[in-house]
């Protein structure tokens, strides 16, 4: 029997009404609701003027229209005229390797992983991937930063990491702690080894770091790697400079090419290989510029922003020990060409800096930094807060709980003074940083 026309509509209305009401119910008992604000949510849609976001716990709980009225124990943050966007995503710094102005594995303690961890999520960083040169002690992190009330960012890691003797990772940088298979054997027997770890990824050092090193990982130490962390659904991470190597690695399967190709414009060979297997970019062009940068002084190196994020020292050492390597102009030009490429080509692009790696790359500013430098490439700023955190959340697997602001995701917001629509540079206008929908101190 054909069910009425009035009745249809009567039950439409009223699921409506219903929904509207879950939405809000209640005294709002432990609810933070965040009223009146600009809302970017990182999908990529246009921003959405004076909405109201309700958190519950560390969940984004509803979207609401400001004119709902709201339950009279919730807790209300009047923030008209703030935009709201997701915390960001890097994925690719280190943690642990720096303090002061020193540099290298000795620095690694869980106080200095976790103290870097704070100055990340200062900057509003809420999920970092440390991509290699890890210790033990970043699994109890990682443990930690997993909790549903855990203000720390999410930590995934590549645990140690696999370079090659004689070669990269340079041990020049005090970079003792990565393995360095000589041999397949050698490879398959530590590459299991960490895999009982349960890393998230597996980082693999592949190129000869532009000629600087002796020699570069074999194909056939490489091979062994990606095969045996993909029999364990474990993706691999490569660090990369030639676009052959690309290619090569491309072939075997590699999941996410961790820096740029900078020693020519990529093809529509590596296209194709990326397409068909679906591997991840992430460009890492503050690297690029980290090597030449710093020669002259800029209006920016007199901020606040930027001064809070170096460690004692480092500002220094910038302006009296800091030495220029000029061809890093033209690898960034390249590198910026080659992003714009790929990204326009449909391959899935991400946020990382290396940042961390070395005094240059600073971490926390970094991560604002090659937001701009991806505008710079071609990009809207709307594509690259995008790449900042939703295509993040897909590349580090995490899209169940990571991708934006949108109701049942995990409450990791900034909330900034003015739009970075209208302008990147307004992400560092930080006004306040909740990680699992706790407000966290930035001092």
């Amino acid at each position: 029997m054909r069910t009425p026309l009035v009745l249809v509509m009567w039950i439409f209305l009223l699921g409506a009404c219903s929904h509207k009401k879950e939405s809000i119910e209640g005294n709002g008992e432990g609810l933070l609701i965040l009223k009146g604000v600009r809302l970017v949510d990182g999908l990529g849609s246009p921003a959405r003027p004076n909405v109201t976001i309700v958190v519950k716990d560390d969940r984004i709980r509803s979207i609401l229209d400001p004119k709902e009225v709201l339950p009279f124990r919730a807790k209300v943050l009047e923030l008209e005229g703030k935009t709201v966007m997701p915390a960001l995503m890097s994925a690719h710094v280190h943690l642990g390797m720096t303090r002061g102005t020193e540099v290298g594995s000795k620095q690694i303690t869980a106080e200095n992983d976790m103290n870097q961890l704070y100055k990340l999520r200062k900057y509003g960083v809420g999920a970092v991937l440390s991509l290699g040169m890890d210790t033990d002690v970043i699994y109890k992190i990682r443990s930690d930063s997993e909790r549903s009330d855990s203000t720390l960012p999410l930590v995934l890691t590549a645990g140690r990491g696999f370079g090659v003797p004689d070669g990269a990772p340079p041990s020049a940088m005090g970079i003792d702690q990565v393995y360095r298979p000589r041999t397949v054997n050698e490879a398959r027997k530590q590459v299991r080894e960490l895999l009982a770890k349960k890393p998230n990824v597996i980082k693999i050092w592949v190129d000869d770091f532009n000629g600087k090193m002796k020699k570069k990982m074999s194909p056939e130490i490489y091979k062994v790697l990606i095969a045996e962390a993909h029999a364990q659904k474990v993706r691999v991470a490569a660090h990369v400079y030639y676009l052959e190597d690309a290619k090569l690695l491309a072939k075997e399967g590699v999941d996410i090419l961790a820096h740029s190709v900078r020693d020519q414009p990529v093809d529509l060979e590596l296209i194709s290989l990326m397409k068909t297997k679906n591997i991840s970019y992430v460009p890492t062009l503050s690297v690029d510029e980290s090597q030449f940068i710093f020669e002259k002084k800029h209006e920016w190196m007199e901020t606040d922003f930027f001064r809070e994020a170096l460690d004692p020292g480092v500002l220094q050492w910038l302006q009296t020990s800091y030495q220029a390597k000029p061809s890093a102009v033209e690898e960034l030009r390249m590198a910026q060409k080659n992003v714009m490429t790929l990204f326009k080509s449909g391959i899935v692009i991400g946020l990382g800096t290396d940042s961390g790696a070395n005094l240059a790359r600073i971490q926390g500013f970094s991560e604002h930094r090659e937001m701009q430098l991806l505008v710079d490439a071609g990009l809207e700023p709307e594509e690259v807060i995008r790449i900042a955190t939703v295509n993040n959340s897909n590349i580090l697997g995490l899209s169940n709980d990571y991708a934006g602001v949108q109701v049942g995701m995990k409450a990791n917001l900034i909330v900034l003074d003015a739009d970075p629509i209208d302008d990147i540079r307004n992400t560092q206008k930080i006004n306040m940083v909740f990680i699992n929908g706790r407000s966290i101190e930035r001092r």
